[in-house]
């Protein structure tokens, strides 16, 4: 009896051994897969964090870009009126120019209709108007006669 209690005694010493064994391998695996899980944990957060400042950074540019655009955008409509308001001094100069050559032209017409009046009488009336140019030189020139 003595030879099966130790014989029991030995299988279960080997089987309690096997599973040790069996139970240290499995720890030092979940050991290792723990520490590759920490491992990629770490790896993970230090990627987001400089995610964080890159999208941090593009943030910042975005705002800037975006207020450097409202003020391009503020600049266009102020050349935008600048250009409104060259257009209408120009259509404004332009019928004003317009203006001016007709009165010009009608001016023109009225000294030109004038003058041919004029010499249509001088031609129609040559002696009268020599008459009535001499008697206005003749007092002229008694006067300084008289005079000096």
């Amino acid at each position: 009896m003595k030879d099966i209690f130790l014989v029991i005694s030995i299988l279960v010493a080997v089987v309690l051994s096997v599973l040790m064994v069996r139970f240290a391998e499995k720890a030092n695996k979940a050991g290792k897969n723990l520490e590759e899980e920490r491992y990629s944990r770490m790896v993970a957060e230090e990627t987001l964090q400089k995610n964080d400042a890159k999208l941090t950074t593009l943030q910042v540019e975005l705002k800037e870009n975006q207020n450097k655009m409202a003020k391009i955008e503020d600049i266009l409509d102020q050349e935008k009126n600048v250009n409104t308001d060259l257009k209408k001094q120009y259509a404004e100069l332009t019928q004003a120019k317009v203006d001016l050559e007709s009165k010009l032209q009608a001016v023109i017409q009225e000294k030109a209709a004038a003058v041919a009046n004029l010499q249509a009488k001088l031609q129609t009336e040559p002696s009268a108007s020599a008459g009535a140019l001499k008697p206005s030189l003749q007092p002229a020139a008694g006067s300084n006669a008289m005079g000096h």
